[in-house]
């Protein structure tokens, strides 16, 4: 009797102490359970200064001033000037010095560009080859000829550029850069197609005026652009290019003389409009 009374009260004690103790030891047992980890999305991030490489394809609109030319110790201007548009294919290196700014050094190469020009205006006097003059003697007699004048060029344009980079937006880079530099300008020879226009009392010279042929002339010129543009993110490490750039090559030496004493003809410089489009790749 005794006996069964203790374990009638034992049981109910026992119970209420472990509906107590229940909610600690599941709390216990949740800390063997490890809790799920939430990744943060990842940030594209480049710590400032790297080296990197570019390669651009340009297409330059390209426009020049009437050249000069020297004519018995005179002066003169093509009565008209132009230049074809060209493209160019440009390599560069440069350093990603700070988060928004770089420099690099480019080359780039200006493929065969055409020049075309007239010159109106005297060219000089003829001797018997004129008609109704007799053979031998001097016609004192200035022509006025109308020349077509084709010559064309080819250039390689060195620069040392800077630009700042105005900051990273979903990708996009806009920046804004100058460069300075040379470049190569080589001439090729100039043809000077000239015809003659009849003066009262004389006659053009028969068969008509040779074709003359100038040397051209080749030299380092001082160059310098302004650009504007901006990049797209392809990768980490790559980065599509797309811009404007105004470019000046200054003034300088055109062609020859015909008898090689010197040189007659000089450019006043060639103004171009570039886009480019290339590609940079970043080794850091």
């Amino acid at each position: 009797m005794g006996s069964t009374y203790k374990l009638t009260s034992i049981v109910p004690a026992a119970m209420v102490a472990a509906t107590i103790a229940a909610p600690g030891m599941a709390s216990a047992a949740d800390l063997l359970i490890d809790p799920p980890v939430i990744e943060a999305p990842e940030v594209i991030t480049k710590a400032a200064g790297g080296w990197y490489l570019r390669g651009d394809i340009t297409y330059d609109f390209q426009d020049t001033d009437e050249p000069m030319f020297a004519t018995n110790q005179t002066v003169n201007t093509f009565t008209t000037a132009s230049v074809d548009d060209a493209f160019d294919l440009g390599i560069g290196i440069g350093y990603q010095i700070t988060e928004n700014f770089r420099v690099d050094l480019t080359g780039d190469y200006i493929f065969e560009t055409d020049f075309d020009g007239t010159t109106t205006g005297s060219c000089g006097t003829f001797d018997g080859t004129l008609a109704g003059t007799v053979a031998g003697t001097q016609n004192t007699t200035l022509i006025n000829c109308t020349s077509v004048d084709t010559s064309s060029y080819t250039a390689f344009k060195l620069l040392a550029n800077a630009y700042f980079d105005l900051g990273n937006y979903n990708g996009f880079t806009p920046y804004v850069g100058a460069g300075i530099g040379g470049a190569y300008v080589d001439w090729d020879g100039l043809s000077n197609a000239a015809t003659c226009t009849a003066v009262a009392g004389v006659t053009c010279p028969v068969g008509g005026i040779p074709v003359d042929q100038h040397a051209g002339a080749s030299q380092w010129r001082f160059a310098w652009a302004a650009h504007l543009g901006f990049s797209y993110d392809i990768s980490h490490n790559v980065k599509l290019d797309l811009g404007y750039s105004y470019s000046k090559i200054e003034d300088g030496e055109f062609f020859n003389f015909l008898d090689g004493s010197g040189v007659q003809g000089y450019d006043k410089g060639i103004d171009s409009h570039v886009i480019h489009a290339g590609v940079r790749n970043s080794f850091w």
